[in-house]
């Protein structure tokens, strides 16, 4: 009765990570009980996960192919972009979020365009505004940025908003570290940088006062 805190299926969202084929139920073995599965794997999932009573899924992709600026991200045929209608389809009420980033789809496995060793920001950009127009347009009904350039929010809604998808919110992770817990991540979404790190454009987990600073940062530039 007096907790300050409960936890419900109603809190959660179930990640699934999309592949590419037909029947496929890969087991993730950094990741116990998670599966890489194609998408008529992953809409038999999405309905066992509403059934459970959890409200929203997160997508995922590991694409067939990998290129140096992660082009399978904004296909229009690509395994997100088909999951989405496949899940949106056959279980209508489930809310579907995306995973708006590039280090699953690039073959250096960094969030953005790279030259001469650096991740460059600003070109970045462009790409993330194209990856999340391609999920809106194919269904979605959230995109979540999770690469960490510096002003992707502002331009993900400058590009919604421009399409016609001024109601499609934007889940940002507004601070987000350079952690080794984010190995069995990178294992599942076949991320791992093939060079160097992502210290750059993530954040140091010993830095508090900085994350926060970032957050009201995105804040602050959205609602200019």
């Amino acid at each position: 009765m007096v907790r300050e805190t409960i936890l419900s299926p109603d809190d959660f969202i179930y990640p699934l990570f999309v592949t590419f084929g037909k029947g496929v139920k890969k087991p993730i073995s950094s990741m116990p009980g998670c599966y890489q599965e194609s998408v008529d794997e992953v809409v038999k999932t999405a309905r066992h996960v509403y059934s459970l009573g959890i409200p929203g899924v997160i997508l995922f992709g590991i694409p067939e192919h990998k290129d140096e600026t992660g082009s399978s991200a904004f296909d229009p045929d690509g395994v997100v972009q088909l999951a989405i209608k496949a899940i949106k389809n056959a279980v209508p009420e489930l809310l579907v979020i995306t995973d708006v980033c590039m280090c699953e789809y690039t073959s250096h496995g960094h969030c953005g365009i790279v030259k001469d060793g650096e991740v460059l920001n600003d070109p970045t950009l462009e790409l993330l505004q194209k990856e999340s127009l391609s999920h809106a347009h194919a269904g979605a009904d959230m995109v979540a940025p999770s690469d960490m350039m510096d002003g992707r929010v502002l331009a993900i809604r400058q590009a919604l908003d421009s399409e016609g998808f001024s109601n499609i919110p934007i889940m940002s992770y507004a601070a987000k570290y350079s952690s080794a817990f984010y190995g069995p991540f990178r294992d599942a979404a076949e991320s791992v940088p093939q060079f160097g790190d992502r210290r750059s454009y993530q954040m140091d987990p010993a830095n508090r006062r900085e994350a926060l600073k970032e957050v009201h940062l995105i804040l602050r530039r959205v609602q200019i």
